[in-house]
């Protein structure tokens, strides 16, 4: 259900540190009057009695307790229909995880721009029961490496195989992710976010309006800036500021190719 308006946000915050908890209800008072914490509890086992008595919208949950962690608590529940934010102190491998989860987090101490952009991400969000997909999407990234990214569309989410996608072509404030399988998906959020994202996973910038994966290029033609063919036989230019960086990223990725055969 989303929330406009003056809506209330029912929240409960489950954090294992008084002096953290106390910060939190103070920030969430002062800069997101939506919001109306109505429980907390300090434990996995008291987190999880909380959100079952009291039914919340949103849960503020931090990934480690004394008791257990963040999935511990997830998974003795048995239906899972509120949103999450979590909050952690992880390294940058989990916090890539959340990322392509499509999953909230905050990191401590906790900051209040970063808290209100939370909250709005969570008021703007499609909630149709999709919950469960991201968290199956976080437990596989964070226990193997990272293989699968979490798509929203109008429609909901929709889970893809990172070395499934040929190339993501930017259209205004929408993306579309074009498949192995000759199927696309218009995604409803920017090519950049996804370029940040997919960087470390041979997707590489060609163009303003296009992202390509180094794994399904067939061949360069050569011109000003040129042409990359694609394994699905799909021209796309190569603009000419960025001929440079593209090629050195394609002998980069071919050398790695090599010396692993």
């Amino acid at each position: 259900m989303a929330h406009t308006g003056e809506s209330r946000i029912r929240t409960i915050i489950v954090e294992d540190e008084r002096k953290s908890l106390l910060t939190l209800e103070t920030l969430l008072e002062r800069y997101c009057p939506t919001v109306e914490v109505i429980g907390s509890a300090r434990s996995v086992e008291e987190g999880v009695l909380t959100i079952q008595n009291l039914h919340p919208d949103l849960v503020f949950l931090d990934i480690s307790m004394p008791d257990g962690d963040a999935f511990d608590l997830l998974n003795t529940l048995p239906n899972i229909t509120f949103e999450i934010i979590f909050i952690t102190a992880y390294n940058n491998f989990a916090l890539k995880a959340f990322e392509f989860s499509a999953l909230h987090y905050l990191l401590k101490p906790i900051n209040y721009l970063d808290l209100k952009e939370a909250v709005a991400r969570y008021q703007k969000i499609n909630r149709d029961g999709d919950i469960n997909k991201r968290l199956e999407v976080m437990r596989s990234n964070l226990s193997n490496q990272i293989d699968k990214i979490s798509l929203p569309t109008s429609d909901g989410l929709i889970i893809v195989e990172i070395d499934r996608i040929i190339r993501i072509e930017a259209s205004h404030n929408y993306s579309i992710f074009y498949l192995a399988n000759k199927e696309s998906i218009v995604v409803t959020r920017a090519s950049n976010h996804f370029e940040h994202l997919l960087c470390d996973h041979h997707f590489v910038r060609i163009h303003n309006a296009h992202l390509i994966n180094l794994r399904f290029v067939k061949k360069y033609i050569k011109g000003q800036g040129g042409f990359v063919l694609l394994t699905d036989e799909t021209e796309i230019p190569v603009a000419r500021a960025r001929k440079m960086s593209f090629l050195g990223s394609l002998k980069h990725f071919t050398l790695g190719l090599e010396s692993t055969s």
